[in-house]
C-alpha cells in the first residue's frame, strides 16, 4: 500500500507540476501577446505622425507652387482652398484642411501704433458686435498684451487678474495662440467659442486682412455701413471671379462703392496659413496642427505645431457621418 501510495502521491506531484508548467506557459504567452500588441500600437501610431508630418509638407508644397503660379493674389478658387485633400496610399491615408489665417482678423494688431492700430480698434468692435459680445473685450485685449499697469476705460490688468480665486498676471505681450483670449477679464466658453471662427494671433501686428479669403462676418468690419446681405452678396461676387486683384478692384466694387472703406490694414495676399492634418496608418490616427509663414520667394517657415488637437478637415467629417 506505501508503495502504491507513493506512487499515487508522485503521480499527483508530477500532474501538479505539469498544471503550474502550463499556467506559467499560458501567462507567458498572453503577456507576450499584450507585449507585441502595445509595440506594435506604438509603432503604427509613430508611423501615422510621421505621415501627417509628411502631410505637413505636401500643404507647403502646395502652398508654394501657389506662389509659384500666382504670387501676388490668394482667393478661395486656388488649389490650397479645396476643402477635398485626401490621399490615400496603402494601409492608410491623410486629410489635410489649409486655412488663411489673413482671412480673420488678427488680434495683434490692436498693439499697431497710430492709424493702423485706431483702424484695427474700430474693426474688433464691430467683431464683437456682430458675434454679440460686448465691445469692453476691445480694451481688455489690449490690456492683456500691452506693457504698462494703465488701465482703459473698460479694461483689466494685473491687480484684477491677481483678485481672482485662480490669480495669474496678464501677458503683456502678443498674444501668441487665440486661447488666451479665454484668459480676459470675464470671457467666459460660450463667449469665446461666439469669437474664435473669425480671430487669428499672427507674430507680426501688421499682417493685412485678406478681403479674397475673409467670411461675411469678417468683412463687415471694414464698414458699419456694410450690411450682412451686401457681405453675402459681395462674397458671391468675389468668388464667382476668382477674388479681387487689387484693394483697389474690391473697393470699385458696387456693394461697397462709397462706403469710405480705409485701406488701411487690407490686401489681397496672404502669408499665413493653418494646416489640420488627419493622418491614418491601420488603425492608428495621428493629428497635427501647423501654422506656417510663407515668405515673398516662397519659401516657408513653420511657426507652430500641436500634435494634441483631435481636428478633422471638414469634408472628412461629413463622409464619415453620412
Amino acid at each position: 500500500m506505501s508503495d502504491v501510495r507513493q506512487q499515487g502521491v508522485a503521480l499527483i506531484s508530477v500532474l501538479l507540476v505539469v498544471v503550474i508548467a502550463t499556467v506559467l506557459s499560458v501567462s507567458m504567452i498572453l503577456h507576450q501577446n499584450l507585449t507585441i500588441h502595445k509595440a506594435r500600437n506604438v509603432s503604427d501610431h509613430g508611423q501615422a505622425k510621421q505621415y501627417a508630418i509628411g502631410g505637413e509638407e505636401l500643404a507647403r508644397q502646395i502652398l508654394w507652387q501657389d506662389t509659384d503660379s500666382s504670387p501676388e493674389v490668394d482667393h478661395l478658387q486656388e488649389d490650397w482652398a479645396a476643402g477635398d485633400l485626401v490621399f490615400e496610399f496603402e494601409n492608410g491615408e491623410v486629410a489635410m484642411q489649409i486655412e488663411d489665417l489673413q482671412g480673420r482678423f488678427n488680434i495683434n494688431s490692436l498693439m499697431m501704433s497710430g492709424n493702423a492700430g485706431l483702424q484695427a480698434q474700430v474693426r474688433f468692435v464691430q467683431l464683437l458686435q456682430h458675434v454679440g459680445l460686448d465691445t469692453m473685450f476691445m480694451d481688455r485685449a489690449i490690456d492683456w498684451m500691452d506693457g504698462d499697469i494703465a488701465t482703459r476705460p473698460l479694461g483689466a490688468e494685473d491687480y484684477a487678474y491677481l483678485g481672482l480665486e485662480r490669480p495669474y498676471r496678464t501677458a503683456s505681450q502678443l498674444i501668441v495662440d487665440t486661447t488666451e483670449l479665454r484668459l480676459l477679464l470675464d470671457m467666459d466658453a460660450e463667449s469665446f467659442d461666439l469669437l474664435l471662427p473669425f480671430i487669428s494671433a499672427l507674430p507680426d501686428p501688421s499682417a493685412s486682412l485678406n478681403v479674397n479669403t475673409a467670411p461675411p462676418e469678417v468683412l463687415q468690419t471694414v464698414s458699419d455701413r456694410l450690411s450682412s446681405d451686401m457681405s453675402n452678396d459681395l462674397i458671391i461676387e468675389r468668388d464667382s471671379q476668382e477674388g479681387y486683384q487689387s484693394v483697389t478692384e474690391f473697393l470699385q466694387s458696387s456693394y461697397v462703392a462709397g462706403l469710405g472703406i480705409a485701406t488701411t490694414g487690407l490686401g489681397v495676399q496672404s502669408k499665413f496659413f493653418e494646416i489640420r492634418i488627419r493622418a491614418r496608418y491601420f488603425e492608428r490616427d495621428a493629428y497635427l496642427t501647423s501654422i506656417v509663414q510663407r515668405n515673398d520667394d516662397g519659401s516657408m517657415r513653420v511657426i507652430y505645431r500641436n500634435f494634441a488637437r483631435k481636428v478633422f478637415p471638414e469634408s472628412v467629417k461629413e463622409e464619415e457621418q453620412s
